[in-house]
Formats: structure tokens, C-alpha cells, sequence
């Protein structure tokens, strides 16, 4: 059972619309759409932007619903042990053109930079800007990844411990990455 407290949406949050959104966002199955969305490194809502447009209609596009359902979602994932990772991130869909991503606490940002004469070279570090990288190569921002999934199949990494361990001591760690699939 979650718990709602609506601050600044009092008024709002009890209304009929308020209601049905709080009910809506915490049905086991958007909840855990907002959880995958996360999982992936994305705002939380675009996990429930389809069902959410279907379920409402335009009720959803004011600014001040979209407000109050950032603000419900925020305190659905918290209760249920995500952090807040970055606000304002730029969603480019309908309802909503910025919204909040979350992150579990035991997850750590990771910056990927691959080699421009060799792509599948590739330096993680901890930082995104003034790295210590290599400079044997010149290097390129490649992506941002903190969950474990991105980091064991997108990088071939399976120890994020390990990994933090060996950027801290090193400033950087680098892997290949081969190729998954080939052509026949």
C-alpha cells in the first residue's frame, strides 16, 4: 500500500482526477513500468505514457496534472527504494517534455568514451568531463550507464564493485567490445 502526501497538490490530489491518477499509477502493473523504465536509465513516466494518454485522454496534458503525476510517481518510487538520479531530463514524447529519472542507491554513474580509430575500444571512467583516459588514442563520449544490466551487456561488465575499484585506483578501466552478432 503506497502513501500519498500531496504538499502542494492538496487540492488537486482530491479531486475525482487526482483520485483516479493516484489509483492508476499504483496498480502493480505501472508501477512496475515505472520501475523499468528506470531500470533502464529513463525517466520514470515514459514507462506509462501509452496507458496513461488511453486511461485519460487530454486531462493528462495540463501542466499542472503532469506536475502532480511527476510528484506521485516520485513518491511511488521512493517508497519503494529509488532515488532520485536527475530532474528536467528532456522526454520528447506526449504528455511530457521533461520529467525525473531515478536510480537504485547501490547504483554508481559510469561515463563510456570509445577510441575514434577503434570503436570497440572502450575507456569507462567516472567522470564525463577532464578524465584521466589513456592517450595512446583519441577518445570520443560514447554513453552514461549505472545499472548493472546496461554495464554487463552493453560492456561486457559484470562487477560493479570491482569496476569502481579499478577506475578509482586507475582513473579509467578499458574493455573491448566485441561485436555480438555477425553476418553470415
Amino acid at each position: 500500500m503506497y502513501v500519498y502526501n500531496p504538499e502542494k497538490f492538496a487540492s488537486l490530489s482530491e479531486s475525482e482526477l487526482g483520485q483516479q491518477l493516484w489509483s492508476f499509477l499504483t496498480r502493480p502493473e505501472n508501477v512496475a513500468r515505472l520501475e523499468t523504465a528506470s531500470e533502464l536509465s529513463k525517466p520514470a513516466v515514459e514507462g506509462i505514457e501509452e496507458q496513461l494518454l488511453e486511461a485519460f485522454r487530454e486531462e493528462v496534458l495540463a501542466d499542472r496534472i503532469k506536475q502532480m503525476i511527476g510528484h506521485m510517481v516520485r513518491q511511488i518510487l521512493e517508497q519503494r527504494g529509488w532515488l532520485l538520479d536527475q530532474g528536467d531530463v528532456k522526454v520528447q514524447s506526449v504528455p511530457f517534455m521533461k520529467a525525473a529519472r531515478y536510480r537504485r542507491p547501490d547504483w554508481f554513474t559510469f561515463h563510456a568514451f570509445r577510441n575514434t580509430s577503434d570503436p570497440r575500444d572502450v575507456v569507462i571512467t567516472d567522470r564525463r568531463q577532464n578524465a584521466a583516459l589513456p592517450e595512446n588514442a583519441r577518445w570520443t563520449y560514447y554513453a552514461t550507464f549505472a545499472s548493472p544490466i546496461k554495464a554487463a551487456v552493453a560492456f561486457g561488465v559484470h562487477d560493479l564493485s570491482q569496476l569502481r575499484q579499478q577506475v578509482h585506483a586507475n582513473g579509467y578501466h578499458r574493455v573491448r567490445v566485441e561485436r555480438m552478432l555477425r553476418r553470415a
